[in-house]
């Protein structure tokens, strides 16, 4: 079980991160480039975190292809403190 905490949007950048290593090395361009159009979008923090929630819940089945049940559980806990970001 994965013991990933989220406690600043630092956590959430170096997932992004380790997601985007793992696309390039099995070729899904797909969600690469969906990640990519993600972190440069808009001008603030919270539209980025906006946008990275859209394509996490878009693509969860294929995070947990890419980083297994632990990257799924991750992508959700993500997931929550975006919302909890922006009051939902």
């Amino acid at each position: 079980m994965s013991t990933f905490q989220i406690n600043t949007t630092d956590d959430i950048y170096q997932f992004v991160e380790r997601l985007k290593a793992q696309c390039a090395k099995r070729s899904e361009t797909g969600l690469l480039t969906q990640l990519n159009d993600a972190t440069h979008m808009g001008s603030s923090g919270l539209e980025i975190l906006g946008a990275l929630r859209q394509v996490i819940l878009a693509n969860i089945g294929l995070i947990q292809e890419l980083l297994g049940s632990d990257g799924e559980n991750e992508a959700r806990l993500i997931v929550r403190f975006i919302d909890k970001a922006f009051g939902r």
